[in-house]
């Protein structure tokens, strides 16, 4: 693995980094790398005190780069090599390993000089970031961990200098060094790989950022050399998660000084005794990987010899190569065959088609660094070099589209264009398509009367034209833009009576089961998911769907307005699918409701944004009627406008800085609270880790205040593990213990539908499987054609201790027994029998032990972001942490002070980075029209001809 850290101090680093070189003295103080080194004449073996010289900004010539005294000094990238290759390389004595370990690091370096060295400059006010290509680095390599066990590693530090076109010489602008940091571990790793089997080595078990072991080395062999892993793993075992951020915090926590090793004989003799000791064949490893590459060379030069030794059948060679893979050739980013071309390039225009069809799923725009290092990721034999000019092939090709700007990095799929351009398509088909259901001066009045019969009050001037236009415009589809608490339901409901009165059907739609039971509670309609609504009515979507199917769907549809709820979070596919839905069977409405600085979708695309850009009819709701207090009022306005100094401000007294931990802090807050003021004050945490972390100890407070019931049972319950579809076709992401799901059967494979625990996965990629049933299944996962369909889920058990009188969420849906996913209960009982619930309708359920929807529930005391969007509580506790760096984002945080009416507490473990970090975050997803440049404000522009699918290419002409 990769770790980025600053360097502390220029005094004395030299010393500190040569300290625990494994090599002979003379080579113990490091080595100069890269382009600004040698533009400096430092080269060779590191002078300490030229060394420290240049991290203090002191040139050879005598120049110096900033301030003397605040000059800061560089940053340290840590390269580490998996546990088994350290054992093989310095207890087993192949020290060719370390030899490819660094020449990979080094390939990975030079990537970065090119790639990510950056200065700034100030052009009339403005800062602007020149490349500048060359860095000054001191290489340093070391044997030993902080616990002195075997840990071959690189510190890469970085000089704050780098050197500018014109030939002066600035501070090195580093955020592309710490951003890129597990790119370039992927660079490195893929590197290695290359390097080790031409040694004869084979690749073992494969995790995040292209890591990997080798192959026939047990986890009890690489844990007994381990100590620091286990001190980490300990520690988060009493954290509340075990996300990335908490093994960050975890090994923080438990970091000591590395003490010198005083007889390094010593401890390698010690090192081969514990290999000994646990049964490590370490020479038997060394011999097979010589007999393997004298005899059976790597898997690249395996299949380039069969290519060349049977050039009439190169083609059909090449194409089951691409099949061994997993990868269709039936894709539209792969070419239709390989005539004769070596399988590494193969292998980069695999991994690269892999890479795009993972990353167009989440982001409709995405980073050129992300491609890369998606496609590394796949663990295919390939490099950083042969990856790139695949990319550049699909760039060629126009199956990825390059930002419009110059220098940006930016990219998008013509696929995504094209289904963007659809939308708009859709939404200007629809315009002038339909009559007024009301007049709008009558509407208007209609509606302020409902109004004030059934609540008491008077609708905005926002809130009548958001009215007005719902129900007196002649288009078929438009938008109604409303900031966070702008009272959308206010309205919405008296408008529902008057279009019921007029005769229409109104139907609710939400991406969430909470959202579908607020529209019933709320609006008194019927309501459904965008899921199930979609899935009804997904054969008139269809290009071959016959005058019968559309004209059944007109029927059941007719004269009905759809009112879609939080319609920012709808992914460019559900959108477009509703608005093509309402144009083929004329649907007399299609309203979005939503806002559009709240949080988006979780797959790709911002079309609710993307639509109002383009000119549809939009009424805008910009007054938040929810909060009830000026601090609330205060600081909601300002999250709204993105100014968050102005809500913390705002907040004031409000926050709590904690360094207990912002979980449990929050916890301690509510759980300090009257039962009366506990049922108003709603918890919200940033993400999962502080929402489960809160939960616990929520849960632990009330056990010990003796509010929850004596009577318990311990579930194993089923954590949903995020990936997209491309990546639950990688064998590497099934771990033995995880549980898959079969939502439909795969029949090719004949593995039928429901639960089945992972007991390994073997050399062929194939997942093995065990059923409810004992039976043992072989799970291919690599050969299954997603289709968006979900039909494959995977999770982690975790325990879950549940008491009576506990808050619980479902985690899944049981329609038939009216349990749906998000939805809360209350644990009434436990008993010998089961599990006794009570429902948010107030149905009361007694669930058996063993039943399956005991695996699918989680605690609800906290609710995350997503959940939280669309809710409203009197009060509530926000909790928040620095470490979160993904999930601070100003669409967070505007979701979750926006939710309360009167009082809003925000918890914080640093409040000065949370603040720094939101404020530099918005979290807003890009369209691919905005990364292709398409200026959707222009009709024109969205009148082009549509960007064609190309067809697929023969690489005979193109590699």
């Amino acid at each position: 693995m990769l770790s980025v850290a600053s360097v502390r101090s220029a005094g004395g680093a030299a010393n500190y980094f040569a300290a625990d070189n494994y090599y002979t003295k003379d080579q113990a103080s490091g080595e100069w790398f890269g382009k600004g080194a040698e533009e400096l004449g430092l080269t060779g073996k590191i002078d300490a005190a030229q060394f420290e010289a240049l991290l203090k900004g002191e040139l050879p010539d005598g120049g110096r780069v900033g301030r003397e005294g605040i000059h800061r000094a560089g940053i340290d990238l840590a390269f580490s090599m998996p546990k088994s290759w350290s054992l093989i390389a310095l207890v087993g004595g192949d020290k060719r390993i370390v030899e490819a370990y660094t020449e990979s690091v080094k390939s990975t370096l030079a990537w970065a000089e090119q790639n990510a060295a950056q200065a700034r400059i100030q052009i009339d006010g403005h800062e602007k970031l020149v490349p500048t290509g060359n860095l000054a680095i001191g290489l340093f390599e070391h044997d030993t961990s902080r616990a002195q066990e075997p840990q071959a590693h690189v510190h890469a530090v970085v000089a704050n200098v780098t050197q500018m076109p014109d030939g002066e010489w600035r501070a090195l602008r580093n955020d592309k060094l710490w951003s890129l940091n597990t790119l370039f571990n992927s660079m490195t790793m893929a590197a290695f790989r290359e390097k080790i089997e031409k040694l004869g080595y084979e690749v073992g078990d494969r995790s995040k950022h292209g890591n990997f072991e080798a192959a026939g080395f047990t986890r009890n062999a690489i844990m007994a050399f381990s100590t620091r892993r286990q001190q980490i793993l300990e520690k988060v075992s009493q954290l509340s998660s075990r996300s990335p951020e908490a093994f960050q915090a975890a090994t923080l926590m438990t970091r000591e000084d590395k003490a010198p090793v005083e007889d390094r004989a010593a401890l390698y003799e010690s090192w081969k005794e514990t290999a000994r000791e646990v049964g490590l064949d370490l020479p038997g490893v060394l011999d097979a990987a010589k007999q393997r590459a004298e005899h059976e060379p790597g898997l690249a030069e395996r299949w380039h010899k069969s290519l060349k030794g049977v050039v009439g059948y190169a083609r059909d060679l090449a194409n089951s190569f691409a099949e061994s893979l997993g990868l269709r050739l039936s894709d539209p980013y792969l070419p239709k065959s390989f005539p004769d071309k070596s399988p590494s390039q193969i292998a980069a225009a695999c991994a690269v088609a892999s890479a795009i069809r993972h990353l167009e799923q989440r982001e409709a725009g995405f980073a050129r660094t992300d491609v890369l290092k998606a496609a590394l990721d796949t663990g295919l034999p390939t490099t950083i070099g042969q990856v790139e000019q695949a990319v550049q092939r699909q760039v060629q090709n126009k199956d990825l589209v390059v930002g419009h700007d110059r220098a940006s990095t930016m990219m998008t799929t013509k696929g995504a264009i094209k289904i963007e351009q659809r939308i708009l398509d859709g939404v200007d088909l629809g315009r002038s398509a339909t009559n007024p259901i009301l007049n709008a001066d009558i509407t208007a009045e209609h509606l302020q009367t409902l109004a004030s019969d059934k609540s008491g009050i008077k609708l905005n001037p926002g809130q009548e034209s958001a009215g007005r236009l719902l129900l007196g415009s002649s288009d078929r589809t438009i938008v109604i833009q409303g900031v966070a608490g702008a009272g959308k339901s206010t309205l919405l409901e008296p408008a529902a009576r008057l279009l019921e009165q007029d005769g229409r059907q109104v139907i609710g739609l939400a991406v969430q089961n909470t959202l579908v039971q607020m529209l019933k509670r709320d609006l008194h309609i019927e309501a459904q998911t965008v899921y199930r609504f979609l899935k009804e009515y997904a054969p008139v979507t269809e290009d071959t769907a016959s005058p019968k199917v559309i004209e059944e769907a007109k029927a059941t549809l007719k004269d009905s307005v759809i009112l879609v709820d939080e319609a920012s979070m709808l992914p460019n596919h559900d959108q477009l699918k509703l608005i093509e839905i309402a144009n083929k069977i004329e649907i007399d409405r299609l309203v979005f409701v939503g806002d559009k600085k709240q949080l988006g979708a979780v797959d790709a695309g911002k079309p609710f944004d993307l639509v109002q850009k383009s000119g549809i009819s939009t009424a805008h709701m910009d007054e938040n009627i929810r909060a009830r207090t000026d601090m609330v009022r205060a600081a909601a306005n300002a999250a709204q406008r993105g100014e968050v100094d102005k809500a913390m401000k705002a907040l004031g007294g409000n926050i709590v800085e904690t360094d207990k931990g912002a979980a449990v802090a929050g916890a301690e807050q509510w759980l300090s609270l009257p039962k009366e003021e506990r049922d108003r004050t709603a918890i919200f945490a940033s993400g999962r880790r502080l929402r489960d972390g809160v939960n616990l100890e929520v849960q632990k407070g009330l056990l010990a205040d003796g509010r929850l019931g004596k009577s318990s049972v311990t579930l194993s319950a089923l954590d949903r593990i995020n990936l997209t579809d491309e990546q639950l076709r990688y064998s590497h992401e099934y771990k033995p213990g995880h549980v898959v799901e079969f939502v439909k059967s795969i029949r090719t494979q004949k593995l039928p539908r429901g639960l089945h625990t992972v007991t390994r996965t073997d050399w062929r990629d194939r997942v093995i499987l065990r059923g409810d049933d004992g039976r043992e299944r072989k799970f291919k996962p690599a050969s299954v054609q997603n289709k968006g369909d979900n039909r494959i889920a995977l999770y982690e058990p975790k325990e879950k201790m549940i008491h009576e009188n506990d808050k619980i969420r479902w985690t899944a849906n049981d329609h038939e027994r009216g349990l749906l996913n998000a939805d809360r209960a209350i644990v009434t009982g436990i008993t010998k029998t089961g599990v006794e619930v009570e429902t948010s309708t107030g149905t009361r359920l007694t669930l058996p032990h063993g039943d399956p929807m005991l695996k699918r529930i989680d605690l609800a005391y906290a609710l995350n972001a997503h959940m939280a969007q669309g809710l409203t509580a009197d009060k509530a506790i926000v909790v928040m942490e620095a470490q979160d760096t993904k999930l601070l984002t100003q669409q967070n945080f505007l979701v979750s002070i926006t939710r309360v009416r009167d009082t809003l507490t925000l918890v914080v473990d640093q409040k000065d980075r949370v603040t720094h970090k939101l404020s530099l975050e918005t979290g807003e997803k890009t369209s691919a029209l905005e990364v292709a440049g398409n200026d959707t404000a222009k009709a024109e522009k969205r009148r082009e001809p549509e960007i064609e699918i190309s067809k697929s290419i023969d690489f005979g002409m193109s590699l």
